[in-house]
Protein backbone atom coordinates (compact mmCIF):
# COMPACT_ATOMS: atom_id res chain seq x y z
CA UNK A 1 0.00 0.00 0.00
CA UNK A 2 1.34 3.28 -0.89
CA UNK A 3 2.60 5.68 2.13
CA UNK A 4 1.45 2.86 4.24
CA UNK A 5 2.86 4.39 7.35
CA UNK A 6 1.10 7.50 6.89
CA UNK A 7 -2.17 6.27 6.21
CA UNK A 8 -2.15 3.81 9.20
CA UNK A 9 -1.17 7.48 11.22
CA UNK A 10 -4.38 8.48 10.00
CA UNK A 11 -6.42 5.86 10.79
CA UNK A 12 -5.36 5.89 14.35
CA UNK A 13 -6.29 9.14 14.99
CA UNK A 14 -9.93 9.05 13.50
CA UNK A 15 -10.51 5.57 15.46
CA UNK A 16 -8.94 7.46 18.79
CA UNK A 17 -11.13 10.82 18.17
CA UNK A 18 -7.75 12.60 17.93
CA UNK A 19 -8.03 14.12 14.60
CA UNK A 20 -6.13 17.27 14.67
CA UNK A 21 -6.97 20.89 13.19
CA UNK A 22 -4.39 21.25 10.67
CA UNK A 23 -1.94 19.13 8.92
CA UNK A 24 0.84 19.84 6.26
CA UNK A 25 1.88 17.36 3.76
CA UNK A 26 5.52 17.74 2.60
CA UNK A 27 6.99 15.84 -0.01
CA UNK A 28 8.47 15.97 -4.07
CA UNK A 29 5.77 16.82 -6.44
CA UNK A 30 3.73 14.31 -8.44
CA UNK A 31 3.26 11.99 -5.70
CA UNK A 32 0.01 11.68 -4.44
CA UNK A 33 -0.24 13.97 -1.58
CA UNK A 34 -3.36 15.41 -3.11
CA UNK A 35 -4.73 11.76 -3.25
CA UNK A 36 -3.77 11.21 0.30
CA UNK A 37 -5.46 14.27 1.57
CA UNK A 38 -8.62 12.22 -0.01
CA UNK A 39 -8.16 9.57 1.86
CA UNK A 40 -7.72 10.71 5.10
CA UNK A 41 -11.55 12.62 4.14
CA UNK A 42 -12.61 8.97 3.33
CA UNK A 43 -11.08 7.70 6.73
CA UNK A 44 -12.74 10.45 8.87
CA UNK A 45 -16.03 10.59 6.97
CA UNK A 46 -16.38 7.33 5.80
CA UNK A 47 -17.48 8.18 1.76
CA UNK A 48 -16.05 9.90 -1.03
CA UNK A 49 -14.53 13.52 -0.82
CA UNK A 50 -15.35 14.41 -4.54
CA UNK A 51 -18.83 16.42 -4.73
CA UNK A 52 -19.07 15.88 -0.87
CA UNK A 53 -21.08 19.45 0.45
CA UNK A 54 -18.24 19.08 3.99
CA UNK A 55 -15.43 19.06 1.18
CA UNK A 56 -13.61 22.32 -0.51
CA UNK A 57 -9.87 22.13 -2.50
CA UNK A 58 -8.07 25.31 -3.25
CA UNK A 59 -5.34 25.32 -5.72
CA UNK A 60 -3.57 28.34 -7.73
CA UNK A 61 -4.65 29.44 -10.57
CA UNK A 62 -3.98 32.93 -12.90
CA UNK A 63 -6.07 35.92 -11.37
CA UNK A 64 -8.66 37.13 -13.22
CA UNK A 65 -7.68 39.75 -15.93
CA UNK A 66 -3.95 38.41 -16.30
CA UNK A 67 -2.62 36.41 -19.41
CA UNK A 68 0.03 34.37 -17.88
CA UNK A 69 0.13 30.59 -18.39
CA UNK A 70 3.19 30.31 -16.43
CA UNK A 71 2.29 27.24 -13.77
CA UNK A 72 4.86 29.18 -11.60
CA UNK A 73 2.90 32.35 -12.09
CA UNK A 74 -0.52 30.65 -10.62
CA UNK A 75 -1.14 31.82 -6.66
CA UNK A 76 -3.82 31.40 -4.47
CA UNK A 77 -5.60 34.87 -3.42
CA UNK A 78 -7.46 36.98 -0.92
CA UNK A 79 -10.44 36.74 -2.39
CA UNK A 80 -10.08 32.54 -2.75
CA UNK A 81 -10.00 32.18 0.91
CA UNK A 82 -12.99 34.49 1.35
CA UNK A 83 -15.02 32.31 -0.90
CA UNK A 84 -14.38 29.75 2.49
CA UNK A 85 -16.80 32.15 4.62
CA UNK A 86 -19.83 30.63 4.60
CA UNK A 87 -18.35 27.18 4.13
CA UNK A 88 -16.54 27.24 7.33
CA UNK A 89 -19.76 29.38 8.95
CA UNK A 90 -21.83 25.85 9.69
CA UNK A 91 -21.52 22.66 11.38
CA UNK A 92 -20.74 19.47 9.09
CA UNK A 93 -24.18 18.88 6.71
CA UNK A 94 -23.56 15.05 7.49
CA UNK A 95 -20.30 14.98 9.65
CA UNK A 96 -18.61 14.50 11.80
CA UNK A 97 -15.98 16.57 10.09
CA UNK A 98 -15.76 19.38 7.62
CA UNK A 99 -12.21 19.45 4.94
CA UNK A 100 -10.15 22.57 3.80
CA UNK A 101 -7.42 20.85 1.49
CA UNK A 102 -4.88 23.98 -0.17
CA UNK A 103 -2.84 22.37 -2.57
CA UNK A 104 0.65 23.98 -3.79
CA UNK A 105 0.20 25.84 -0.43
CA UNK A 106 3.17 27.41 -0.80
CA UNK A 107 1.46 29.90 -3.61
CA UNK A 108 -0.68 31.26 -0.76
CA UNK A 109 -0.10 35.43 -0.89
CA UNK A 110 0.96 36.87 2.07
CA UNK A 111 -3.08 38.05 2.22
CA UNK A 112 -4.54 34.78 1.94
CA UNK A 113 -1.83 33.08 4.42
CA UNK A 114 -2.80 35.60 6.84
CA UNK A 115 -6.56 34.77 5.94
CA UNK A 116 -5.85 31.37 6.62
CA UNK A 117 -3.99 31.65 10.15
CA UNK A 118 -7.10 33.68 11.35
CA UNK A 119 -8.89 30.63 11.31
CA UNK A 120 -5.82 28.07 12.03
CA UNK A 121 -5.70 30.64 15.21
CA UNK A 122 -9.41 29.76 16.38
CA UNK A 123 -9.94 26.48 15.70
CA UNK A 124 -13.18 24.67 15.80
CA UNK A 125 -13.64 20.98 16.41
CA UNK A 126 -15.06 19.94 13.28
CA UNK A 127 -12.96 21.46 10.62
CA UNK A 128 -9.53 19.76 9.12
CA UNK A 129 -7.13 21.89 7.14
CA UNK A 130 -5.02 19.98 5.17
CA UNK A 131 -2.11 21.99 2.81
CA UNK A 132 0.08 20.34 0.52
CA UNK A 133 3.88 21.49 -0.72
CA UNK A 134 6.52 20.52 -1.95
CA UNK A 135 8.17 23.71 -0.98
CA UNK A 136 7.06 24.14 2.64
CA UNK A 137 9.69 27.15 3.74
CA UNK A 138 7.90 29.04 1.57
CA UNK A 139 5.04 28.88 3.18
CA UNK A 140 4.04 31.40 6.12
CA UNK A 141 6.29 30.48 9.30
CA UNK A 142 3.41 31.53 11.75
CA UNK A 143 1.18 29.59 8.82
CA UNK A 144 3.32 26.29 9.25
CA UNK A 145 3.93 26.62 12.80
CA UNK A 146 -0.02 26.12 13.32
CA UNK A 147 0.52 22.86 11.61
CA UNK A 148 1.47 19.48 12.08
CA UNK A 149 3.83 18.25 9.76
CA UNK A 150 3.51 15.00 7.99
CA UNK A 151 6.16 14.17 5.58
CA UNK A 152 6.61 12.18 2.37
CA UNK A 153 9.99 11.27 2.40
CA UNK A 154 10.02 8.51 -0.82
CA UNK A 155 11.91 9.48 -3.95
CA UNK A 156 10.55 7.30 -6.99
CA UNK A 157 12.95 7.76 -10.15
CA UNK A 158 9.66 6.57 -12.11
CA UNK A 159 7.39 9.24 -10.44
CA UNK A 160 9.74 11.95 -10.81
CA UNK A 161 9.62 13.79 -13.65
CA UNK A 162 12.91 14.27 -16.42
CA UNK A 163 14.06 17.36 -15.24
CA UNK A 164 13.94 16.34 -11.64
CA UNK A 165 16.24 13.50 -12.27
CA UNK A 166 18.26 15.41 -14.57
CA UNK A 167 18.88 17.83 -12.06
CA UNK A 168 19.85 15.85 -9.44
CA UNK A 169 22.36 13.91 -12.05
CA UNK A 170 23.97 17.06 -12.72
CA UNK A 171 24.61 18.11 -9.01
CA UNK A 172 26.56 14.92 -8.52
CA UNK A 173 28.39 15.36 -11.32
CA UNK A 174 29.63 18.60 -9.90
CA UNK A 175 30.40 17.39 -6.45
CA UNK A 176 33.25 15.50 -7.92
CA UNK A 177 34.29 18.33 -9.74
CA UNK A 178 37.19 21.65 -8.51
CA UNK A 179 35.98 24.60 -6.40
CA UNK A 180 36.01 26.80 -9.74
CA UNK A 181 33.17 24.32 -11.73
CA UNK A 182 31.09 24.31 -7.84
CA UNK A 183 31.23 28.10 -7.73
CA UNK A 184 29.66 28.14 -11.78
CA UNK A 185 27.58 25.71 -11.03
CA UNK A 186 26.16 28.07 -7.85
CA UNK A 187 25.82 30.76 -10.12
CA UNK A 188 23.36 28.85 -12.38
CA UNK A 189 21.22 27.38 -9.92
CA UNK A 190 20.80 30.43 -8.48
CA UNK A 191 19.58 32.31 -11.57
CA UNK A 192 16.92 29.81 -11.67
CA UNK A 193 13.79 30.52 -9.88
CA UNK A 194 13.28 27.54 -8.26
CA UNK A 195 16.16 26.84 -6.96
CA UNK A 196 15.10 25.94 -3.70
CA UNK A 197 13.18 23.32 -4.89
CA UNK A 198 16.01 21.34 -6.53
CA UNK A 199 17.56 21.49 -2.63
CA UNK A 200 14.09 19.86 -1.45
CA UNK A 201 14.45 17.40 -4.13
CA UNK A 202 17.92 16.25 -3.23
CA UNK A 203 17.26 15.85 0.40
CA UNK A 204 14.68 13.59 -0.42
CA UNK A 205 16.82 12.03 -3.32
CA UNK A 206 19.69 11.55 -0.57
CA UNK A 207 17.20 10.59 2.43
CA UNK A 208 15.98 7.50 -0.41
CA UNK A 209 18.75 6.65 -1.80
CA UNK A 210 22.04 7.44 0.01
CA UNK A 211 21.30 7.59 4.12
CA UNK A 212 25.05 6.78 4.82
CA UNK A 213 26.10 10.21 3.55
CA UNK A 214 24.34 11.90 6.81
CA UNK A 215 26.71 15.06 6.24
CA UNK A 216 25.73 16.09 3.27
CA UNK A 217 21.90 15.58 4.11
CA UNK A 218 22.42 17.53 7.66
CA UNK A 219 23.98 20.41 5.12
CA UNK A 220 20.98 20.14 2.56
CA UNK A 221 19.02 20.33 5.62
CA UNK A 222 20.50 23.95 6.80
CA UNK A 223 20.50 24.86 3.39
CA UNK A 224 16.76 24.54 2.81
CA UNK A 225 16.36 26.52 6.25
CA UNK A 226 18.40 29.38 4.81
CA UNK A 227 16.45 29.46 1.97
CA UNK A 228 13.13 29.82 3.36
CA UNK A 229 14.27 33.08 5.29
CA UNK A 230 14.48 36.11 2.97
CA UNK A 231 16.92 38.03 4.63
CA UNK A 232 19.74 35.57 4.02
CA UNK A 233 21.88 35.83 1.07
CA UNK A 234 20.67 32.93 -0.95
CA UNK A 235 23.30 32.81 -3.33
CA UNK A 236 26.08 32.88 -0.72
CA UNK A 237 24.29 29.95 1.16
CA UNK A 238 24.46 28.40 -2.10
CA UNK A 239 27.68 28.66 -3.12
CA UNK A 240 29.26 27.85 1.12
CA UNK A 241 27.21 25.14 0.72
CA UNK A 242 28.96 23.62 -2.37
CA UNK A 243 32.66 25.06 -1.64
CA UNK A 244 32.49 22.55 2.02
CA UNK A 245 30.76 19.68 0.25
Amino acid sequence: MKFFRQKEYFKNLVKNKRLGQAYLLCGPENIGKKSFALDVFKFANNREAENDLDFKFISPHVEEGELSTDRNGTKIYIEDIRKLKAFLSFKPLIGPYKFVVINNADRLTLEAANSILKSLEDPLPFLVFMLISSRPGLILPTVVSRCERVNFLRFDEKVADEETIKSINKFIEVCRQGITERLQYAKKIYEKEDYQKLVVDLIYWLHAKDKKNLRVLKNLLHLNQLLSQPQYNHRLAIENFLINL
